[in-house]
């Protein structure tokens, strides 16, 4: 049949790499977005960009100073060191066979709609195993009520905070708790909703920018669906840790590849990352507070 145009038309096989690039940014944004931990813990992603399989992070052990004596040699510590090691084993991915697809390329909302799925899809997973991690840190503080916080066990939990050395007033500790727990601190009539203070309330809108509603004496305050509500009394629905409590690490950024498929006349799509994770907390190295339910 007779082409009433002049040149070749734009295919999906003449421009599947720039389609695919174009959604490539779009899934990354909405990912980006999305994720609540992976910017509140420490990034070593710059670490792993060239190829490895795990990062070993040793630990120092603290020591003492001693006291010279005059005429006598000194004597060198033996403190023995331990290493925390992170594996870089986790490969996700999101997949959707698109058919008809120079129809769903033409309408700008049905894509942006798949994007922001496939992207907030992915984040939830990272968020839900850096939250594994912190899930399990060393120490802990008992509510008196499922999801409620009170002031009095708020100021224990700043006292044992300060008690090991973790500075929460460095701007680099954080408060991630689920939206029950939420709601209750921002209660006013309950007794912590006094001391809260909104992200903007300085008149910037950077705070508010990164995801955090407010602060508590300093620390920024976060929400997050990924963190546990009611349950029983191993069920913890938030914690305060400091950035360097688990460390993250992206070895493939977001990565959206498309190839047509000729027998489901259509194309398939798929976006993916690797990536570990690992707390960074012990006994006698803690890094924040988690709290637990009673009931």
């Amino acid at each position: 049949m007779a082409k009433h145009y002049q040149g070749s038309s734009a295919t999906v096989s003449t421009d599947q790499y720039s389609i695919a690039e174009i959604w490539s940014e779009g899934i990354s944004k909405f990912f980006n977005r999305a994720s609540v931990f992976r910017s509140l813990v420490t990034d070593v992603s710059s670490m792993v960009k060239s190829g490895a399989d795990t990062v070993n992070f040793p630990e120092i052990g603290i020591i003492s100073a001693t006291a010279k004596s005059a005429g006598s040699d000194i004597t060198y510590d033996a403190t023995a060191n331990t290493t925390t090691q992170l594996s870089l084993n986790k490969h996700y991915y999101t997949a959707k066979l698109f058919e008809d697809v120079l129809m769903l390329q033409s309408s700008f909302d049905v894509a942006s709609h798949y994007q922001k799925m496939f992207g907030e899809a992915l984040a939830r997973q990272v968020d839900s195993d850096i939250w594994g991690e912190l899930d399990g840190m060393n120490q802990t503080q008992a509510l008196s009520a499922d999801d409620t916080l009170t002031a009095a066990v708020f100021e224990a939990t700043l006292a044992t905070l300060g008690e090991q050395d973790v500075p929460y007033m460095d701007g680099e500790c954080y408060m991630v708790v689920n939206p029950t727990l939420m709601a209750d601190i921002l209660n006013p009539s309950a007794g912590l909703g006094q001391y809260w203070m909104r992200a903007d309330a300085a008149g910037g809108s950077g705070t508010m920018a990164t995801g955090a509603v407010g602060k508590l004496y300093g620390i920024n305050v976060f929400m997050s669906n990924t963190v546990s509500t009611a349950g029983s009394s191993s069920t913890v629905p938030g914690a305060i840790f400091h950035k360097s409590a688990c460390v993250v690490a992206v070895q493939q950024d977001v990565t959206f590849r498309m190839e047509e498929s000729i027998d489901a006349l259509g194309v398939k799509t798929a976006a993916s990352t690797i990536y570990g994770v690992k707390l960074i907390d012990d006994s006698d190295n803690i890094k924040g507070v988690r709290f637990l339910n009673v009931d």
